[in-house]
């Protein structure tokens, strides 16, 4: 039977191996292009309309982690940025009607490769 030993601080190792910083900030770069050409196609392919609210209130930011100096955060920013990404039940005007409720866009998933 094979041993295996887990060093619980590798996080240290990996951090100074050359090129990891660098290659961590260039995929939050992909993923923010990614998610941007995403929002761009959802735009110009949408059969729906808004009908309240002024325009571009959804986007696609990009931003390093506070408490690390490899990490970054690639950020959906909406009004309800949770609705947008996994959908939500029909509220304000078409609360309590027969509609159907909207499906997620799952914008930041596709952008990560998860979807």
């Amino acid at each position: 039977m094979a041993r295996v030993e887990i060093d619980l601080e590798c996080n240290d190792i990996v951090l100074s191996l050359p090129g990891v910083k660098r290659s961590v900030r260039e995929e939050a770069d992909d993923i923010e292009g990614n998610a941007e050409a995403i929002l761009r196609t959802i735009r110009a392919t949408t059969p729906h309309h808004k009908i309240a609210g002024p325009a571009g209130l959804v986007s696609i930011s990009k931003e390093p982690a506070k408490d690390s100096t490899t990490d970054w955060f690639v950020s959906l920013h909406a009004p309800n940025p949770i609705a947008l990404e996994y959908g939500h039940e029909p509220s304000g005007v078409f609360e309590g009607t027969d509609t159907k409720a909207p499906d997620g866009l799952y914008i930041l998933h596709r952008a990560a490769g998860l979807a």
